[in-house]
């Protein structure tokens, strides 16, 4: 098996609207030695304004990614879509990926008019390396040093991480250097945890995890969960009726007795509270790890232990219309997104595009930008119809009409200038607000990048 690790910078957090500016990743053999790599960069969209915060992280300056010399975006998106394709199949890995890194990567491959789902389809699969550093931290604790914070709770940051480990973390929130911290952690526990790393690997298959869960009445899962402990014990009991992904499961460090007294009523309000409900959500398409009770020490499992927490778990499976109260109540849990009229946000709720789309998208990318308008008009698909218009225009905008053209570039002046009301984009307005909040809290080294990012976003503003 190959393996793909990969990571993005990006303008800011926001998944949808944000962008990547830097992009890297290496391909290993089955081993996790290296044979091949990527790193690109591009320029920034005309519509979106970067987080200062973002900025400030990266060390990188608006002048950097306006540069005009560096690729734009889409050119960026086709050269990974090219290179990971033919890397292709393997096991795509990244450091809190499966959250992040992973759906930025979808949504430019989305935005560019390529298969979404690379990472996941196609004999591919993906994982999440952080999971695994918080498995390995309580199964087999002397494999890595996890430091701590000043209130005791583990600290999984991949700089620190790698810190605590001898690996020179310097360069971090560069892509290729947490790349290179993420191959050098995975490298360590493959080694001084074999068993670990093939349930990492095993995880990476949705249908191992639903078989896993199916099969033990109560499992341990990982996860960032308040408090010290990164693991929870859980017992199945559902699965989503909007996400078949989802699978509802009982914490049963919760009161079962106490949970089975309440009323239909209560039991929802209980379920519904964010941090302290008894019902987790796992998505088995996310490379959750999760593990037997037996290999997780007592320690992490109190106040119960291994045989209690089982009997518990047996006690709510064996009670039908417990279950059935439990999953109903999570069900008012589920989140039903309504239509959105921005075609980012648009990426999960029409469903996939037809073979015929599929095959115009292909044709697309392979002709000259003469034809392509004509290639994305007759699209069926409206997201996808929309999105190679805007490609057009961001490419080659002398090839639209007039009247088209200063259309975008209102809708251009529209998202960056913002104006009254709430965005769910960084505009400059709001841009130039951070930076203020920035230069009252950060330290005098930081200020003299913060106020040439101000002169240079106010001239914007102006312009």
């Amino acid at each position: 098996m190959s393996f793909v690790i990969y990571d993005v910078e990006t303008t800011g957090l926001n998944r949808r609207f944000d962008q990547i500016l830097h992009f890297a990743a290496v391909r290993t053999d089955d081993t996790l030695a290296p044979t091949a790599t990527i790193e690109v960069r591009s320029r920034l969209l005309p519509y979106v304004v970067p987080s200062p915060k973002a900025l400030l992280l990266t060390g990188t300056s608006l002048r950097d990614i306006t540069d005009p010399r560096r690729p734009s975006h889409y050119e960026m998106v086709c050269e990974i879509q090219r290179t990971l394709a033919g890397w292709s199949p393997a096991l795509f890995l990244g450091y809190n990926s499966i959250r992040f890194d992973e759906e930025f990567l979808r949504q430019a491959f989305y935005q560019c008019l390529h298969p979404t789902f690379l990472t996941n389809t196609n004999n591919n699969a993906r994982a999440d390396v952080l999971n695994m550093m918080r498995a390995v931290a309580c199964l087999r604790p002397g494999v890595l040093q996890v430091p701590r914070d000043p209130e005791g709770r583990q600290v999984f940051r991949l700089a620190d991480l790698a810190a605590a480990n001898g690996f020179e973390s310097t360069g971090a929130h560069d892509a290729m250097r947490d790349v290179e911290l993420t191959l050098q952690l995975c490298q360590r526990v493959r080694a001084g945890a074999p068993e670990i790393w093939s349930s990492f690997t095993r995880f990476a298959s949705k249908q191992s995890v639903i078989a896993f869960i199916r099969e033990e009445p109560a499992f341990g899962y990982f996860d960032n969960f308040e408090g010290t402990r990164s693991v929870r014990p859980l017992t199945r009991i559902g699965v989503s009726s909007i996400d078949a992904n989802v699978h509802y499961c009982l914490d049963l460090t919760h009161d079962i007795g106490a949970l089975r007294k309440l009323t239909d009523e209560e039991l929802g309000e209980a379920v519904r509270e964010r941090f302290t409900s008894p019902i987790r959500r796992l998505k088995v398409n996310a490379s959750p790890f999760v593990a037997p009770l037996w290999e997780i020490g007592a320690a992490d499992l109190e106040p119960a232990d291994e045989d209690e927490l089982m009997r518990s778990a047996q006690a709510v499976q064996s009670d039908e219309e417990f279950i059935a109260r439990l999953a109903a109540a999570a069900r008012t849990t589920d989140r039903i997104y309504p239509p959105s009229e921005h075609v980012e946000l648009q990426i999960y709720r029409a469903g996939w595009p037809s073979d015929d789309d599929i095959a115009a998208c292909r044709r697309f990318h392979e002709s000259p930008w003469e034809t392509r308008l004509d290639i994305a008009l007759g699209l069926a698909d409206t997201r996808y119809r929309r999105l190679g218009r805007r490609l057009v225009y961001f490419e080659r905008p002398d090839l639209l009409r007039p009247a088209d053209r200063s259309a975008f570039d209102a809708e251009v002046a529209r998202r960056v200038r913002g104006g009254d009301g709430a965005f769910d984009w960084m505009t400059l307005p709001h841009a130039i607000a951070e930076i203020e909040e920035l230069i009252a809290a950060s330290p005098k080294h930081e200020h003299e990048q913060l106020l040439t990012l101000r002169h240079e976003l106010s001239n914007l503003a102006r312009c």
